[in-house]
C-alpha cells in the first residue's frame, strides 16, 4: 500500500503554470525582430501620408490665387493677402511660401518642417502656374518634374 501511495503522489503532481525563461527570451527576441523590421516601414509610410498636407495647402493657395487674380492686376505675392494668418500648412508639417508672383503666374512652395524635414525626397514641393494656363507640380531640386513621385495620389 505504501508503494501505491508513492505512485499516486508522483502522478498527481501538477505541472507549474507559466513560461520558462527560455520561452520568454525567444518570444522577446521575435518581437524585437518584428519591431526592427516594421518601424522603418511605418515611419516611411507616415512621411508619405503627411505629403497630402503640403498638396492640400498648395491646392488651396492655387484656388485663392485664382480668386485674387480675378479682381487684381497680378497674383498675390504674400499669404496675408490671400487670407492666410500663418505660413504653415493646415496640419503644420510644411512651411508655405509664395515665390515669383506676377501677372502671368507664380510659384508656391511647401518646405517640410519638424519631423517631416527628414523627407528629403520631396523637399520642397512646388506648384507653379506659368503663363496663366500651365500648372507644373514638382518636387526636390528639379523645378519642372517630380522625380520622387511626391504628387501621386
Amino acid at each position: 500500500m505504501a508503494a501505491l501511495t508513492a505512485k499516486k503522489k508522483a502522478v498527481a503532481r501538477p505541472r507549474p503554470k507559466g513560461w520558462t525563461l527560455s520561452e520568454l527570451l525567444i518570444s522577446l527576441a521575435l518581437m524585437a525582430l518584428l519591431a526592427a523590421v516594421a518601424l522603418p516601414a511605418y515611419t516611411t509610410q507616415q512621411r508619405q501620408a503627411r505629403r497630402t498636407d503640403a498638396q492640400s495647402a498648395l491646392q488651396q493657395l492655387q484656388l485663392a490665387q485664382a480668386r485674387w487674380r480675378g479682381t487684381h492686376d497680378s497674383h498675390a505675392s504674400d499669404l496675408a493677402s490671400l487670407g492666410w494668418t500663418s505660413d504653415r500648412s493646415p496640419a503644420g508639417h510644411y512651411q508655405i511660401a509664395i515665390d515669383d508672383a506676377s501677372a502671368d503666374g507664380y510659384v508656391l512652395t511647401a518646405s517640410p518642417v519638424d519631423t517631416q524635414a527628414k523627407d528629403s525626397t520631396c523637399q520642397p514641393m512646388r506648384l507653379q502656374l506659368l503663363h496663366t494656363a500651365s500648372v507644373i507640380l514638382s518636387s526636390g531640386s528639379d523645378l519642372t518634374a517630380d522625380p520622387g513621385r511626391c504628387w501621386r495620389q
